[in-house]
């Protein structure tokens, strides 16, 4: 456990020395982009696998001529295909420089992709960048899948620091609605944020301030506990992942109200199908699926439920046509769920209005 909390606090460290370095204003989606590199770096992400995609990133922005401050999220949100760079060198023998080469075109392409990707859904996805990094890790694995490399399966879910981790997980996101609440200068300040449908662009900070961001980011992480002990499994590194990204994104489009219908959907679909509630990919889809609040959050609980329904039947088979090179694997099934649901109520006239129907 030690080794990865060291490995999720450099990740992190990273990230957020390339944000101050390039001066970038401090933000919800900066929140939201440290809490989920550090924890995808919990499962999968390690400090050498991540700097070839940045560096991509990065020659991208000379080429094109933009200042890699425009590119900056896309840059550290792309790290969810750090997995291509760890496969190419080891598992499909092409050695370290084969994976930095890997890692580094996919670098050159996530930007655009993800700059363009986010009007097919129209920012109800709110891990955009994982449904971009979905399509470029689907086309990078069928390229290798051409000359006979496939990735193994494997799941490692593991439970031996249960208990601890479940006393971090709850101690720290209790002290972040006290310290958040201590600091407010206008506690109704938080209704702001309950408000808020969700879908990008949504700061919280901007809207409601830090304080009431930090409330909202403690009492999300809270509700993913609530859901966890229900749901009976265990604490360890994935579980962790998925609370840090709800935490991350609480400043960055979801709150209490918008994420409890879609884990809702997410359970309610395990009842009704094949898949175990407390299997760890039900788990991970209750938490990660959140994703897919601002659809709660605009168009009311029902379709909320129903959107998290959809979820679960899609990400439980997509992951096999990008062989797990993205690990936001719940954003790529988010981008394609949201990209349905918007467009049906689009075509029954409810675009931008609330509804429970």
């Amino acid at each position: 456990m030690g080794a990865a909390f060291v490995n999720a606090g450099v990740v992190g460290l990273i990230g957020y020395i390339i944000l101050i370095i390039n001066k970038v204003e401090f933000s919800g989606v900066s929140i939201a982009t440290l809490f989920t590199m550090m924890g995808f770096a919990l499962m999968g992400k390690t400090i050498w696998s991540i700097l070839p995609i940045i560096f991509g990133v990065y020659i991208y922005s000379k080429l094109t001529k933009r200042e890699f401050i425009t590119n900056i999220y896309p840059a550290l949100f792309g790290t969810a295909l750090a997995p291509i760079v760890t496969h190419t060198s080891f598992e499909f023998g092409l050695g370290i420089l084969g994976g930095i080469i890997a890692g580094f075109m996919a670098g050159l392409v996530i930007a655009p992709i993800a700059n363009h990707a986010l009007g097919f859904h129209e920012g109800y996805n709110l891990y955009n960048v994982g449904f971009s990094a979905g399509l470029v890790g689907l086309v990078l694995m069928n390229i290798f899948r051409s000359f006979d490399h496939e990735t193994e399966n494997l799941l490692i879910w593991g439970t031996t620091f249960d208990s601890q981790l479940r006393i971090f997980s709850i101690g720290l996101f209790v002290s972040m609605v006290l310290i958040g609440a201590f600091y407010s200068d206008n506690l109704k300040d938080y209704r702001k944020v309950l408000k808020e449908p969700g879908n990008t662009i949504t700061d919280f900070v901007d809207i409601a301030g830090f304080d009431n961001t930090l409330i909202n980011m403690g009492l999300v992480g809270l509700i993913g506990v609530i859901f966890v002990e229900l749901l009976g499994t265990n604490y360890n590194g994935p579980v962790l992942s998925g609370l840090l990204t709800m935490v991350g994104f609480a400043g960055f489009g979801k709150h209490p109200l918008n994420i409890i219908p879609i884990m809702i959907g997410v359970i309610l679909a395990s009842f009704l199908s094949i898949y175990e509630t407390n299997a760890p990919g039900t788990v991970l889809a209750v938490l990660f699926g959140t994703t897919l609040a601002p659809i709660s959050g605009q168009f009311g609980p029902i379709i909320g439920i129903i959107t998290g329904m959809l979820h679960l039947y899609i990400v439980s088979t997509i992951g096999v046509i990008h062989g797990g090179m993205n690990l936001y694997n719940n954003g790529f099934s988010g981008g394609l769920v949201a990209s349905l649901v918007i467009a049906v109520m689009k075509g029954i006239g409810k675009e931008g209005r609330r509804s429970i129907f």
